[in-house]
C-alpha cells in the first residue's frame, strides 16, 4: 500500500459537505490524503465541483453511482463523471426489489453485466460495493454468491471490510478467495462489542496487519477509509492515515 492509494470517502464527511462544501474539501486535504472517492455530496454542477476539487489538490478517483440512475441515464453519468476525470463508477446499494429472491438477484446480476458492457466500450470501469444483506440467506444461496457467479470478473468488487466482518466473515479469508476481482477495500474497523459500530482503523477488532498484507499480494488498487458515523470525521481520516501506512513502514 502506497501513500498514493489511500483516498477518503466522502460519505464520512457528507454533513460538513452539505454545511461548506469547499471548507470541507480543504479539511479533507490537510488530512495528508491526496484522492476521495464520491458520495454524500450536496447538489451541485459537475464543472463546480471539480474546480473546488482541483483548489483542495484532491484527485477524485471513483464515484458511488445508483442502479436506478444510471439505468435511468446511463450517458449523463457517463458525462458527468469524465467531466471530472473519473474511470470507476460503483453501484454502492441494491433496492429490495433487486434482490428480493434469488430470480430477482440473477436479474440484476444480468443488469449489471449490460451495464458494464455499456460502460466497457466508452472507456469507463463498472464496480460493486458491499454491505451486509449480500450475505444473508436466499432461496438456498445469497445475493453474495449469486453476484459473484454470475457477474464478469470486469465488474472490480469494492470490498467493504466492516460489513463483511458484521456478516460473520473473515475479511482476511475472504479476500484470499475472491482474489483479483477485488480491485478496492473500504477500510473501517468494527468496535469490540455486539453493536454495529464502526470505527476508524486500528481502533476496533479487524486484523488491519494482516488485512494489508493480503491486499498487497492482490495488488489492491485503492485503499478508502471510511466511517459512517464517525465521531470526528476529520481526526479519524487523520489517524486512520497515519495508522495504515504505519502498518506498511513495519514492514
Amino acid at each position: 500500500m502506497r501513500t498514493d492509494q489511500l483516498a477518503v470517502q466522502l460519505y464520512t464527511v457528507r454533513e460538513s459537505l452539505e454545511a461548506d462544501l469547499p471548507k470541507t474539501l480543504r479539511r479533507v486535504a490537510e488530512t495528508g490524503v491526496e484522492s476521495v472517492e464520491l458520495a454524500g455530496l450536496p447538489p451541485i454542477a459537475p464543472e463546480e465541483l471539480r474546480d473546488h476539487l482541483a483548489k483542495a489538490g484532491l484527485r477524485p478517483m471513483a464515484s458511488h453511482e445508483s442502479l436506478e440512475r444510471i439505468q435511468s441515464n446511463p450517458d449523463a453519468v457517463i458525462a458527468r463523471l469524465q467531466m471530472l476525470g473519473i474511470r470507476r463508477a460503483i453501484v454502492p446499494w441494491l433496492a429490495p426489489e433487486h434482490r428480493s429472491s434469488a430470480d430477482a438477484a440473477r436479474r440484476t446480476a444480468g443488469q449489471l453485466r449490460r451495464i458494464a458492457e455499456y460502460f466497457d466500450v466508452r472507456g469507463m470501469r463498472l464496480g460493486y460495493h458491499n454491505h451486509d444483506f449480500e450475505f444473508e440467506p436466499l432461496d438456498g444461496t445469497t445475493l453474495w454468491d449469486i453476484l459473484v457467479e454470475e457477474l464478469p470478473a470486469s465488474i472490480e468488487l469494492e470490498l467493504d471490510l466492516y460489513w463483511a466482518r458484521i456478516a460473520g466473515h473473515d475479511p482476511v479469508e475472504l479476500l484470499r478467495t475472491l482474489g483479483s476481482r477485488v480491485r478496492l477495500l473500504h477500510m473501517k474497523d468494527m468496535a469490540p462489542t455486539t453493536g454495529r459500530e464502526d470505527l476508524a482503523p486500528g481502533d476496533g477488532v479487524l486484523d488491519w496487519p494482516q488485512i494489508v498484507t493480503v491486499a498487497t499480494e492482490l495488488g489492491i488498487d485503492w485503499y478508502v477509509i471510511e466511517q459512517d458515523n464517525p465521531t470526528n470525521a476529520f481526526v479519524d481520516i487523520t489517524r486512520a492515515r497515519g495508522f495504515l501506512l504505519g502498518l506498511v513502514d513495519r514492514d
